[in-house]
Order: C-alpha cells, then sequence, then structure tokens
C-alpha cells in the first residue's frame, strides 16, 4: 500500500493500522510528511494564494497607502498630505507649508512609541525612544517611490518565501513532536484493552491517527468560527482511532486474546522458542 492510499485509509479503515504497523520507520516518517505537507498547502499556501489574488500582494498595498514623493535637490516634494495613525504608530508628512507645527511634533512625539514626521526640509523620527531631527538635504540622496518599491520588492519576496519555509518547517516539528503525547496516552489505552504494544508500535500508529484530525482543523479554518479547545477533541480522536486499531488487531483465531507484539530483539528469541513437550520425538528407545 503506498502513502496516499494510506492516507485514505487511515481515515476509515482501522483494520488498515494493522498493516500500517508493518511500514518502516522511513515510510511512517514520509507519510507523516506528507500529512503536514498537505496540511500546510490547505491552511497557509491556499490563504496566502488568495490574498494575493486578491489584493495583488504586499508590496501592492504598499504602493496604494503610500503617496508619491520625490527627494531631490534636498528637498521632499509630496503631492498631498499623507497621515497615518495607527496603535503606537504615527506618520505625518506635509510638503506643502511653510514648516511643521512644534507644539503638534510634541504632543505626537508624546502620544505614540513610532513616529514619523516631514516637511519639505525637515525630518523627525522617534524610535525605541529615540528621537532625532534632521534635514532633508543631510540624506543626500535623490529618488522616487517606484524607484524604492522597486529596490525593496525582490527582499519583500525574499522574506515571504522564508517565512513561508519556516512555518512549514515549525509545522513539521511540531507534528512529529506532538505525536509522543498521543503514544504516551496510548499506552494507557493499550493497557487497558491488554495489548502489548511497545511505545514505539504505539508511536507509530499514533503518526497515522492523526490524519483526521488535522483535516478537521483544515476544514474549520476556512470557515468564520472555530472549535474551542480543539486541541483535546483533536487528542480524544487520535486515542479513538487508536483504540479502533487495537480492536481490529484482536482475531478470532486467537481465542479472543489480544495481539500481543514484541520488539524486534524479543522476536528474534521467540523465534527459536518451542513448547515444551512430554516426551523426546527422537526418542525410539520404546521401540526396542
Amino acid at each position: 500500500m503506498n502513502v496516499f492510499s494510506e492516507l485514505v485509509h487511515s481515515v476509515y479503515d482501522c483494520k488498515s493500522y494493522g498493516t500500517f504497523l508493518k511500514d518502516r520507520k522511513r515510510k511512517t516518517f514520509l507519510f507523516g510528511f506528507l500529512l503536514v505537507a498537505i496540511y500546510f498547502l490547505l491552511t497557509m499556501i491556499v490563504p496566502f494564494v488568495r490574498f494575493q489574488m486578491s489584493t495583488g500582494g504586499i508590496v501592492k498595498i504598499i504602493d496604494e497607502m503610500v503617496p508619491d514623493f520625490t527627494i531631490a535637490n534636498g528637498r521632499l516634494d509630496v503631492e498631498e498630505q499623507f497621515e497615518f495613525a495607527e496603535g503606537d504608530t504615527y506618520f505625518f508628512v506635509d510638503t506643502k507649508n511653510e514648516a511643521m507645527d512644534e507644539e503638534m511634533i510634541l504632543e505626537n512625539l508624546r502620544r505614540y512609541g513610532t513616529v514619523l514626521i516631514a516637511d519639505s526640509e525637515n525630518l523627525v523620527v522617534k524610535s525605541n525612544g529615540q528621537v532625532q531631527s534632521l534635514q532633508i538635504s543631510d540624506l543626500d540622496i535623490d529618488i522616487t517611490k517606484s524607484e524604492i518599491i522597486t529596490m525593496f520588492r525582490p527582499f519583500v519576496n525574499i522574506a515571504i518565501a522564508a517565512v513561508l519555509v519556516i512555518a512549514f518547517l515549525f509545522m513539521e516539528a511540531s507534528f512529529f513532536f506532538g505525536v509522543i503525547f498521543v503514544a504516551l496516552l496510548g499506552m494507557v489505552v493499550a493497557s487497558c484493552m491488554q495489548a502489548k504494544l511497545t511505545f514505539g508500535e504505539l508511536y507509530k500508529l499514533g503518526v497515522y491517527t492523526r490524519t483526521t484530525p488535522l483535516l478537521i482543523k483544515a476544514v474549520f479554518s476556512f470557515l468564520p468560527f472555530g472549535l474551542p479547545f480543539f486541541w483535546i477533541i483533536s487528542l480524544g480522536i487520535s486515542l479513538g482511532y487508536l483504540a479502533g486499531a487495537i480492536r481490529s488487531m484482536n482475531t478470532r483465531d486467537l481465542g479472543g486474546q489480544p495481539v500481543v507484539f514484541h520488539s524486534e530483539e524479543a522476536a528474534l528469541e521467540d523465534r527459536w522458542n518451542r513448547p515444551e513437550e512430554d516426551y523426546n520425538r527422537w526418542d525410539n528407545s520404546d521401540d526396542k
């Protein structure tokens, strides 16, 4: 059974979990990696693509928010007055008036943590509690808004790609770390069901039990509401699948007794163990 078939069977067929238990470790890892990749695609890539298509991207949003400006010959020129205030940030640019209002500057410096106020010749900046005042001519640059956007566009794309890669790796690590808790609680479930499964076997089964919870979580990411304490529900679903898998491993051939799994070392030892017999089959002394 290939990995994609296992994704489907892990949702509806608890009897397949006995087959999953025979998978090699690298195949189980590939299953978990692919499962998280699908979840990442649905919850991160699809919304990001929709955002890009509906807005044109972050660069376009910045282009629309920031007014056209030009810095040339030591002067800043902006066609219209620009003012932006949100949270602890305040921007104000007006190059049509003679000079900035000092009272307005001091008031906004006290009120906001990040401030940028400019006229045609002067610039006041507040950042990290530090206030700096300088003249536009001191910058010694000639540039326009379009040139700045063109310059920083590649860096924005690289930053977005880096954030997505880091988010994906974090999801992968969180997934395999979270399965540890499924395996630990699975030991209690296995003990109650009298199934002698090792922690490694429970961990392997735990990877497959995460399919349905992650798919449900992905679906709810598209809805305007969510389920409170879903992590508890998610864990309960995984343990439910684990109990179903253990139950499906109980066969009539064993007289109703649960299947007993051993580690590889124990399996090698048990392979040569034979039940004691009341006689020696090679002893022909009675025939003499």
